[in-house]
């Protein structure tokens, strides 16, 4: 599938929901390179005013008050709308499952419900693969009947249904697991941000069971590629955003370490609730436009990523 692209993506007000957060803040930090008209709607629970640009509008708040966000939609006159705000910790979403619907679903809705009565004409969703799919055998494709272990992938995928009926042009991004720069550790998929940091301070890498749980890394770069191109296609579509290479964590912990100059000590710990031993997906269909691709390999965006700053170590 090739579609087309929209002919006046190139000028547009965009709101970014989640946009002071990790995978958000890179995005307008994108958008806003191209003079698009930003802003940023976040509660700043677990973002930083920091990760905006000067020159974006931060609008603080919560996507699930129905008020806060039709005066946002209001102010930023927004014809797009890109949605990552969202609660991301899956161990969080286990102990807590009532919160986790109500941001990630409800919030959904409501922020849905205001893009319509704005007349947004294209609305960008940053879901969930890894989490979506469960485990997987064979490389995920966007046709893989989803199979949730947590109650964070199951609510996402509740969040993509409610996108699909919004009656608005929708993509939905399905993106494997996300490292890159000023990502939390406690986020979903941070599994690289906390081997980088416990390495950086000399602290030894806790590993949840065996460490042959298979893992598809890919660089926040590409999920800012797949989101501008997802923004001027004008067809409904869902994609899977991933680098469709398999990792063991453990690996991926000693080649953090390599790139770091320090090799990790390992320290094996009980499985976690939710978690998933082999998570893979093939972004094939995203890579089919043929504006999209090819993502970044593991080894050059762990040399990108070493050549950050970690964040002190969180208690």
């Amino acid at each position: 599938m090739t579609g087309k692209v929209m002919r006046d993506a190139s000028v547009a007000n965009v709101l970014v929901t989640g946009g002071a957060g990790f995978i958000g803040s890179h995005i307008i930090e994108a958008l806003h390179a191209l003079g698009w008209r930003t802003h940023v709607l976040d509660s700043l629970v677990t973002g930083n005013a920091s990760n905006v640009p000067e020159g974006v509008t931060l609008h603080e708040g919560d996507i699930r008050s129905a008020d806060t966000v039709g005066s946002v939609m209001q102010a930023s006159q927004a014809d797009i709308v890109v949605h990552c705000a969202a609660q991301t910790s899956v161990e969080r979403s286990m102990k807590d499952a009532a919160l986790d619907r109500d941001v990630n679903v409800s919030g959904t809705q409501v922020l849905l419900a205001a893009a319509r009565s704005a007349g947004v004409r294209r609305f960008v969703f940053i879901s969930s693969g890894g989490a979506i799919y469960g485990e997987t055998l064979e490389p995920a494709t966007e046709r893989t009947p989803p199979s949730p272990r947590s109650s964070y992938g199951t609510h996402k995928y509740l969040a993509e249904q409610s996108v699909n009926t919004a009656g608005i042009s929708f993509a939905i991004l399905r993106p494997s697991n996300v490292y890159g720069p000023r990502q939390r550790s406690d986020a979903e998929g941070g599994v690289l941000a906390i081997f980088s940091e416990r390495v950086q301070a000399g602290l030894p890498i806790e590993i949840h069971g065996d460490g042959r749980q298979v893992r598809d890394f890919v660089y926040v770069s590409d999920v800012v590629e797949a989101v501008r191109l997802a923004i001027s296609h004008n067809q409904d579509v869902i994609w899977n955003v991933s680098s469709g290479a398999g990792t063991a964590v453990i690996d991926a912990a000693r080649r953090v370490g390599e790139h770091l100059g320090s090799e990790p000590t390992l320290v094996f710990c009980p499985p976690r609730a939710g978690d998933i031993n082999q998570s893979l997906m093939t972004p094939a269909l995203i890579s089919s436009t043929g504006a999209w691709g090819p993502p970044l390999s593991l080894d050059d965006g762990l040399r990108r990523l070493a050549a950050k700053p970690a964040p002190a170590i969180r208690s």
